[in-house]
């Protein structure tokens, strides 16, 4: 039973045949039985392939390009296999669906013919996935280029358009002037419009030119594509990549090149790409149809109904039956093969896996070319990886080495159980996981020794609570020497963005940019005991007291110059005539007619006053750190950023700060208590301040410390790498994405000391809202007290005086009746 569906099958597929007349164009060599049906070429294929193929499992077509792909239209509607044989430079059908054979003969000298069908391959199985592509051609296949161009620019199924730039490179004959022109033709892409992707379709003398020059100019680099396509390779230039010098790390090169032998006999029949698709055909369906017998012979009917596979599954099922037996074994065309080789460059120098016992060895560490797959006319374009492979797996999980010291917060060297310092934590590190999530690699961290850094000994700390003495942004020697000997990739530090060390190594965009304040004894409240007399400055009481005191004489001599009381005949030392008079009458004036006036601003702002307690006037910037007249004096640290700039400023301010400041190692407990008492204030970086006051808050459970308004002197913070290393940019990408996803700033976030109840109360211009109690009113109460003591006193006064009259008058009453 099995032969006769196996000879069913072949029946109908060559029933097929004869409907499907080839185009011309594809052969002379088919059989002459299939040219009788010329006249069949006229009809419309979908609306017959519908009827036809409704019970069919496959197509075989040999056919024109715009044939084969309206056949597949409806075998995919029908789900059928389709295996065709069509045109050059004809997109390949999806894999998934189809198996398809561009025709090439393979007996021309000119191998390029086949470059413009590679491109749709490559496309078509998405092996570059470019939005923007610059075609750079030597001027040899000017001719036929437009071929490719062509295939470039197909937008069809299953392939991306994209936005093509072409240069032609002109053939001199010198080697220094074609050197000049290759200059000239790189110097004019605009890659910041053009992309960075790369196809050069190019000899052998032109790509070591080109390889050379774009190094040179900077085209070449972990976010560049290079792909070169090499059509005519003689045997003694085969290996023409072994050239280290034309490869460097960070590089991202493929080549594609021609490697198939033309000395052998290359004809190329279509007939012996149907006779091989036929056999595998009907070996592939007789294999099918064994295995599901298998399982029928074992069931019912009813149960095989439930469980037979439905037509899209045995089609899936038979298409990888064929494809297993024909890829990779190409009877037909000997002589069409291309080799795929790509260039594996990241890390290569840093790397811990490569030991070097000699210069040769030394020289192979910078790159490792790749045999990541073939182009045949048959198979097409196959991987075993990606074409550039560190443009999607970035260094591809490889091991390498970084350098780091204890330096909080940005790195925070502990001991594990063995008793080795490793990085626990710290900013650096959390970005160094990141980096090394997104790039793909491993890395193992080497502590540096204890050194000494601008005079102050850094040594590996155990503790998370650090001394500002511990921190220090310079490069310690060892860390230096790696990296301007270009031993690691980069240093796993928080260095300060030196512009003398610029020009031994490259910083990266700054991980974090640290202000300098001055913290300070935070102000402490004024005595409250006069706080009746805040409402008005002194300017106001002074001129109500000159008011009372100076409209009373004033009124009096008006009164007396008065001809009124001469008039009537009237005495002027009565009434208003006398002073004291005056003033009463004035002071009762002045409470009943101004009093809406000055009672009503003097209650408001007393409430004011009442509510929000008087502070000292507190130093807040620099320029009142300058000129204050309480003996205040400063400090910095030595060997920091803040140190060299103000040595090195110029600005009047600056270099008064710098020439009166105390240049120190470290804050001792004394100057802490000399700041305590508001005596001395210290700069350092805003965040090591807060440290200062957390440390203050745990030892004393007060605020008694409070940091300047003034913000100055911005410090970058960053990552270090060796000078001119291929991989900056890379770096500063990935930076630059954690900083606009917010990752570093919740990570300096969480080193920052916990909030306590002297966090909302950092500045020295808070406040808190006052609660008014008694002793806020102390200052009324004595004047209450002091005018009812001066009020007894002068009553008691007046009455001893009346009494003495009195006593007086009666003991000279008494002498006069005596007498």
């Amino acid at each position: 039973m099995v032969l006769r569906l196996v000879g069913l099958w072949s029946i109908l597929l060559l029933l097929l045949l004869l409907v499907l007349r080839p185009d011309p164009a594809v052969g002379d060599d088919f059989p002459s039985l299939l040219s009788t049906n010329a006249s069949m070429g006229k009809l419309n294929i979908p609306p017959l392939l519908s009827i036809i193929l409704d019970h069919f499992s496959a197509v075989l077509s040999v056919s024109s390009c715009k044939n084969t792909w309206d056949i597949y239209q409806e075998a995919v509607r029908e789900r059928l296999v389709m295996l065709s044989i069509t045109d050059p430079d004809c997109p390949r059908l999806p894999t998934s669906n189809a198996i398809m054979i561009p025709r090439s003969d393979g007996s021309g000298s000119n191998a390029f013919d086949e470059v413009s069908q590679i491109i749709l391959d490559m496309k078509s199985s998405r092996a570059i996935d470019w939005h923007t592509a610059t075609l750079l051609y030597d001027q040899v296949y000017d001719a036929e280029i437009s071929r490719c161009i062509l295939s470039l620019l197909e937008d069809r199924e299953g392939i991306k358009p994209l936005t093509l730039t072409e240069f032609k490179i002109n053939a001199p004959t010198h080697s220094w002037e074609k050197r000049k022109e290759i200059r000239r033709t790189l110097l004019g892409i605009p890659t910041a419009y053009t992309g960075r992707n790369f196809i050069a379709i190019v000899n052998i003398a032109t790509l070591t030119l080109l390889m050379e020059i774009s190094k040179d100019l900077k085209l070449v680099n972990p976010f560049a594509q290079w792909l070169y396509l090499i059509p005519n390779t003689e045997k003694a230039n085969s290996n023409f990549t072994s050239q280290s010098t034309l490869i460097n790390e960070g590089d991202n090169v493929a080549f594609v090149y021609n490697s198939g032998s033309k000395a052998q006999n290359c004809t190329v029949s279509v007939l012996c790409y149907i006779e091989s698709y036929l056999l595998h055909f009907i070996r592939s369906l007789s294999k099918l149809i064994r295995e599901e017998q298998v399982v029928f012979g074992q069931i019912s009917d009813e149960e095989w109904e439930i469980i037979r596979p439905s037509k899209q599954e045995r089609k899936t099922k038979f298409l990888q039956m064929i494809k297993a037996a024909i890829t990779s074994k190409d009877e037909c065309n000997k002589c069409s093969q291309w080799k795929i080789q790509s260039a594996e460059t990241w890390g290569y120098v840093y790397r811990t896996d490569f030991l070097t016992d000699g210069a040769d060895l030394q020289e192979r560490r910078k790159y490792t070319m790749l045999d990541i797959g073939y182009w045949s006319p048959q198979d097409g374009f196959m991987l075993t990886d990606a074409l550039f492979p560190h443009s999607q797996y970035g260094f591809r999980g490889v091991q390498l080495i970084f350098y780091s010291y204890h330096n909080p917060p940005w790195q925070f060297v502990s001991y594990n159980d063995s008793g080795s310092p490793v990085i626990s934590s710290g900013v650096v590190y959390d970005i160094l996981n990141e980096l090394s999530r997104k790039l793909n690699f491993t890395y193992t961290m080497v502590i540096s020794q204890p050194a000494e850094i601008n005079g102050s000994l850094i040594e590996g700390n155990t503790s998370s609570v650090y001394d500002l003495k511990t921190i220090s942004s310079d490069i310690p020697q060892e860390i230096f020497s790696t990296l301007v000997n270009n031993k690691i990739l980069l240093a796993a530090i928080g260095a300060t963005v030196n512009e003398k060390q610029k020009k031994f190594v490259s910083f990266t965009d700054p991980i974090s940019i640290q202000t300098y304040s001055f913290v300070i004894s935070r102000p402490r409240e004024l005595s409250r005991v006069l706080l009746f007399l805040s409402p008005f400055g002194s300017d106001t009481w002074l001129c109500l007291a000159a008011a009372v005191a100076l409209m009373g004489p004033i009124l009096c001599a008006i009164n007396k110059l008065s001809p009124y009381y001469e008039v009537h005949n009237k005495p002027t030392d009565t009434g208003l005539g006398k002073v004291n008079n005056c003033f009463w009458y004035i002071y009762g004036a002045l409470l009943q007619q101004v009093v809406l006036v000055i009672v009503t601003t003097y209650c408001g702002n007393l409430v004011a006053f009442l509510t929000f307690p008087k502070i000292d006037i507190p130093v807040n910037r620099v320029m009142q750190l300058l000129r204050n007249d309480r003996g205040m004096t400063w400090s910095i640290r030595r060997g920091t950023f803040l140190e060299e700039m103000l040595m090195d400023s110029t600005e009047p301010k600056y270099v008064q700060l710098y020439k009166g400041s105390q240049i120190i190692g470290e804050l001792t407990d004394e100057l802490v208590e000399r700041i305590e008492a508001g005596q001395h204030v210290h700069i350092d970086w805003r965040n090591n301040l807060r440290y200062l006051m957390k440390r203050q808050f745990l030892r004393t459970d007060r605020c008694d410390f409070a940091l300047s308004t003034d913000e100055f002197l911005d410090e970058q913070i960053a990552l270090v790498m060796p000078k001119d290393s291929p991989y900056l940019e890379l770096v500063n990408e990935e930076i630059k994405r954690m900083h606009q996803f917010g990752f570093i700033q919740r990570w300096v976030a969480q080193y920052l000391p916990a909030k306590d109840k002297c966090s909302g109360t950092g500045r020295v211009m808070d406040v808190q809202n006052h609660t008014v109690n008694s002793s806020d009113m102390a200052g009324s109460y004595w004047i209450l007290l002091l005018g009812f003591v001066s009020g007894l006193f002068v009553f008691v006064c007046e009455f001893a005086v009346a009494w003495y009259r009195k006593h007086r008058a009666a003991r000279a009453a008494t002498v006069a009746y005596r007498d």
